[in-house]
């Protein structure tokens, strides 16, 4: 038997939520890359970036826009927090005027290590970057658009707000325990800023994280990520959703994006490709623990998914993490 956690949901009133296991799964870490504080006529321009990113304002107002679609403008005020993922570079500006002769040029840092644009500082802000193994998080990266503007204003945002108060109270305090403090406080301002995206897109958009307020696929996501090895079909998911086999098997699609045995096979695979790069459980533990009658089942349908066999796939996982870890090595020697 397995010991991690994940593969012993076998309880039927065992509670499950798909976003924390997909961002457990990624490994997801929230790092801040820094304070901006401006004043007085100014506009900036940010460089794109392939990295979820994420910027919060604790003071002030400006403009923002995108190099995209330069025309288009929305106020971004205290308490509201931008996502960006492969974003086309972000711009901010004091006044929309500004906005389309904002600089990259790089900024200068001043005596408490805050980057600085304009002169004053009416304007403050936080910015980080979620850190994620990118193999693994794709569930994610593929329904998040390339920005997300949550509105810090509206009532059921009060505990984003609280978060980016104590956020940017640790960051200027620097008390004892402030790292892990920052660390957690901004993964928990990255959440709730997706729970308020989440919550408020009531649309026609499909989309993962869609999925994950869809009143009764929700309900089928769950269960699959609770019982990774039942035995799933596509009747026992449709039953658990109060839904006809057909009209759940073309909701399911059209919400999440696959039909949905193949988001089951998915899973899986996401969960036996970690387990295989950070355990050194066997190949035929890990098909048991996925519901695979036989480890050459279990290989069989993890080569035809990854395109390689997992004795393999755990080869090249070792032979990353051993050219990473001499990375880190040599560095910290010639940091030395």
């Amino acid at each position: 038997m397995l010991d991690r956690a994940m593969f012993m949901r076998d309880g039927t009133t065992m509670r499950t939520d798909p976003l924390s296991d997909v961002l457990d799964l990624a490994d997801a870490r929230c790092v801040l890359t820094g304070t901006l504080v401006a004043g007085g006529d100014w506009a900036r321009k940010f460089k794109r970036s392939d990295a979820v990113k994420f910027l919060a304002v604790v003071r002030g107002t400006c403009w923002l826009s995108t190099e995209a679609d330069s025309a288009a403008s929305a106020l971004f005020e205290a308490g509201d927090v931008v996502i960006t993922n492969r974003a086309p570079a972000v711009i901010l500006a004091s006044a929309v005027e500004w906005l389309p002769n904002a600089s990259s040029t790089p900024l200068e840092r001043d005596t408490e290590g805050n980057l600085r644009v304009g002169e004053g500082s009416e304007f403050t802000m936080i910015g980080g970057l979620l850190e994620v193994d990118e193999q693994r998080c794709g569930f994610l990266r593929e329904s998040l658009p390339p920005v997300v503007h949550v509105n810090g204003q509206r009532g059921e945002a009060a505990k984003l707000r609280w978060l980016l108060t104590e956020l940017a109270e640790e960051t200027q305090r620097k008390r004892a325990g402030s790292t892990t403090a920052i660390t957690h406080l901004a993964k928990l301002l990255f959440v709730e800023a997706l729970r308020l995206h989440i919550e408020s897109t009531k649309s026609d958009r499909s989309g993962w994280l869609t999925a994950l307020d869809d009143r009764r696929i929700s309900i089928a996501l769950r269960g699959i990520h609770a019982k990774p090895s039942h035995a799933w079909n596509l009747e026992g998911l449709a039953k658990m959703s109060g839904m006809s086999r057909t009209s759940f098997a073309v909701r399911f699609r059209d919400v999440v994006g696959v039909p949905p045995l193949t988001y089951v096979l998915n899973w899986r695979m996401r969960l036996a490709e970690r387990e295989l790069s950070e355990t050194d459980h066997s190949v035929a533990d890990i098909a048991c623990s996925l519901g695979y009658g036989s480890e050459s089942a279990f290989s069989n349908a993890f080569s035809r998914s990854t395109g390689v066999s997992p004795g393999r796939y755990r080869k090249e996982a070792m032979q990353t993490y051993s050219e990473r870890r001499r990375k880190v090595d040599r560095s910290v020697i010639e940091a030395e």
